[in-house]
């Protein structure tokens, strides 16, 4: 078992290290879009998209896929706060297993938000092909998987700590 000392230090570094993360993502994320040309080849490696397609579709399409980055700046953060809550000592505490509830959600949506939005996607990207042209592409992949089986589990996690958290309340209150 290691010893509160150990997990505070421990979660200093991990927090400054999620917090590197999390100014690393954005910026990388900008440039990406400043570097990307709008143009239909830059997604016809996953579509089949139209050469007739519109800036607003290609906008589009791009504005989709900003979700997911989103959606991992606030697991990141949702991290940061778990970190500085052990890096003060607070470990077994109700609070702390609810961030972890909350990070377990974080990792269940970056499984469920391609899945959602690569349809949408598609129909977009490929609405100006001609009749027969268009397509709905679904997909499922091994990353979409890990992430829902360790969101499911990061999440039950979270829910024992709390059941754990409340019990160890109340045999507080009896003492």
């Amino acid at each position: 078992m290691s010893k509160p000392n150990d997990v505070t230090k421990l979660a200093g570094v991990l927090r400054g290290l999620t917090i590197a993360a999390m100014i690393v993502l954005p910026v990388t994320v900008i440039g990406g879009l400043i570097a990307m040309p709008l143009v239909p080849e830059t997604f016809s490696g996953d579509f089949n998209v139209s050469p007739d397609a519109t800036s607003a579709q290609l906008t589009a399409a791009v504005a989709l896929n900003l979700f997911s980055p989103l959606i991992l700046i606030w697991t990141l953060n949702e991290m940061r706060k778990l970190f500085e809550s052990y890096s003060k000592g607070e470990i077994l505490t109700d609070h702390c297993a609810l961030l972890i509830q909350r990070i377990g959600q974080g990792f269940l949506a970056l499984a469920i938000v391609p899945f959602v939005l690569r349809p949408i996607q598609s129909v977009i990207l490929t609405w100006a092909n001609p009749q027969g042209g268009r397509s709905l592409a679904i997909g499922l992949n091994s990353d979409m998987i890990f992430f829902a089986l360790s969101g499911g589990l990061i999440v039950v996690i979270g829910w024992a700590m709390r059941d754990a958290s409340f019990a160890a309340s109340e045999n507080r209150s009896f003492v």
